[in-house]
């Protein structure tokens, strides 16, 4: 389990636990809404647009808000997406912070690195 230590106030109120499975589960299922979305709530929408019945005729007043509710959902497809790019975002800064330690302790033991 990663540690993130932080100066000032953060630091006088502890350490913040980071696991790395609860990141990845997190991103795991963000990536499985999405496909959620691409594969079938987009093109269903698609179809609904495209239905002359809904948007032609008697059921025209009816549907009315159909398209502002189809703009909501896309908004939240948009908000997941945003989401998944910040938890990726937290997943390479912890690849890198662990690369950049690996190699500290390598340095410090002069073992590993470059020409070993």
């Amino acid at each position: 389990m990663a540690q993130q230590h932080t100066g000032g106030y953060a630091a006088s109120a502890g350490v913040i636990d980071i696991n790395p499975d609860e990141i990845t589960h997190v991103y795991k299922e963000l990536a499985a809404v999405l496909n959620e979305f691409e594969t079938v709530i987009v093109p269903e929408l698609e179809k609904i647009k495209a239905n002359k019945y809904l948007t032609k005729g008697k059921a025209e007043k009816a549907l009315e808000k159909v398209p502002d509710a189809n703009d909501r959902i896309l908004e939240i497809q948009d908000q997941i997406g945003q989401a998944s790019t910040l938890v990726v975002d937290i997943l390479n800064t912890m690849i890198e912070t662990d690369q950049k330690l690996a190699e500290q302790i390598a340095n410090s033991l002069n073992i590993g690195g470059e020409g070993s």
